[in-house]
């Protein structure tokens, strides 16, 4: 009877955790996470929006009309990334969509898996009271590929159900860039594009991925066959100086004339995020000068020069300021000699290597949002206002001759450190030849 008990609940326990996973991809059922971020479209009456073209692909995507391939939305913070998947979502009801953050910790990134899909690891499994062993006896890895599989068999059952017509699931992981760098984060992400591949071929499910982070498309580029890549930039100048205006209109009564629309976007640009604060805001011009004081304090805080009076103490720091302003001279100048006033100036990915001298400062300026690299590998500053930022800084009285000064003291801290000096004490009077021999260092002898 304990038996035949045991076995019992053990099958009942298989169908719950499988029927549980298939009821998260029901519609009008999201996390809290999701309702939160969905609350937004509730109010569409007073919501600043712009009509992005990506938006259909993303609606096909969603609704599972677009299938075969796996996505990764690529674009810096603050483009409309989430805001295009959460309309779309909303668009669907949720049916057949589940959505998380991705995190640096793989315990963490585990347990968000979990919650989207309604899965336990069987963490509530009756029987391991009697083991000795606790129910989850495996790593954040094979827990989430234990996940993995379990969505696979909901995905099957639901096309066996529908007879092959039924659309593929959407997973969609946010912000893939939190994923760390290193040995655990690149096995976690090797094993979501092996997923990823593999169910892209089968049509079973269609994993999203969103980065505003060009490494991770390096890394997801190794290995991608079926991955389609849609980089989300900021919005021209006549879509973002119509939506503004029409906002304006609508919500407060106003009559914006263009010249001022033109010189707000010639300040904050297309940036979504930017154009909604300014948007919204009782003195628009105001928000805008704001907004780039901002980025300008966050730029000096980060990467300001210290002139010819550097310490040896900060010689590494003192290097990557040093590289960070001699990128922003460079497309202050290209600028200057090309002004396009709706775009940013650009240089490729191996040109800005070689300008500061050091690959390794790159991936950091990009981290810290200064600079942003696009899936052309094309190097720019990461928005409008950051671009400001280098203008505002590089035309200063005295830059250029503070920038060579720092320069020429980094050098010489440089030579310093390849500087040996040697003492020799006690020596009998007379004269003396030093000479060397390779690998077996100084040799004094008296003449």
């Amino acid at each position: 009877m304990l038996g035949l008990g045991g076995y019992g609940y053990q099958e009942y326990y298989k169908k719950q955790v499988l029927r549980k996973i298939d009821h998260a991809f029901a519609g009008g059922l999201f996390s809290s996470l999701e309702e939160a971020a969905l609350a937004q479209y509730g109010d569409a009456e007073h919501m600043f929006h712009i009509a992005r073209p990506e938006q259909g692909l993303v609606d096909a995507i969603i609704s599972g009309n677009t299938r075969g391939n796996y996505f990764l939305l690529f674009g810096e913070k603050g483009t409309g990334k989430s805001s295009m998947l959460l309309a779309s979502m909303q668009k669907v009801d949720g049916e057949g969509v589940a959505m998380f953050e991705a995190h640096s910790d793989n315990e963490v990134f585990r347990l968000r898996l979990g919650k989207a899909l309604d899965y336990e690891y069987h963490e509530d499994y009756i029987g391991g009271l009697f083991s000795v062993k606790g129910p989850r006896d495996a790593t954040p890895l094979l827990d989430i590929e234990r996940a993995l599989n379990k969505l696979e068999k909901i995905a099957l059952q639901r096309r066996n159900a529908s007879h092959g017509r039924r659309r593929p699931l959407v997973l969609i992981i946010s912000n893939i860039h939190h994923i760390s760098d290193d040995v655990d984060g690149q096995r976690l992400l090797d094993l979501l594009q092996q997923r990823a591949e593999l169910w892209a071929a089968s049509g079973l499910v269609t994993l999203v991925f969103t980065s505003d982070k060009y490494r991770t498309t390096e890394a997801l580029r190794l290995h991608a066959t079926r991955m389609q890549l849609l980089n989300v930039r900021d919005v021209p100048r006549d879509v973002a100086v119509e939506a503004l205006r029409k906002y304006r209109a609508e919500t407060r009564g106003e009559s914006i004339s263009s010249s001022l629309l033109d010189e707000i976007y010639s300040r904050v640009g297309g940036r979504l995020i930017f154009l909604d604060q300014v948007a919204r805001s009782r003195d628009m011009f105001e928000t805008a000068q704001s907004i780039c004081q901002r980025e300008q304090r966050w730029l000096l805080s980060q990467c300001w020069i210290l002139g010819r009076d550097i310490d040896d103490e900060v010689e590494h720091q003192q290097d990557y300021c040093a590289a960070a302003m001699t990128l922003a001279q460079a497309l202050v100048s290209m600028e200057n000699d090309n002004p396009t006033p709706s775009s940013l100036p650009r240089i490729p990915l191996h040109k800005v290597q070689e300008l500061m001298t050091r690959a390794d400062f790159i991936p950091r300026l990009d981290q810290q949002n200064i600079i942003a690299i696009d899936a052309d590998g094309m190097v720019r500053a990461d928005s409008m206002p950051m671009q400001n930022a280098f203008r505002a800084i590089c035309s200063q009285p005295g830059f250029d001759t503070h920038l060579e000064a720092t320069n020429e003291r980094l050098d010489e801290l440089e030579s310093l450190g390849r500087t040996t000096e040697l003492t020799i004490k006690d020596l009998v009077g007379g004269e003396y030849e030093l000479s060397s021999r390779h690998g077996d260092g100084f040799v004094i002898r008296r003449k």
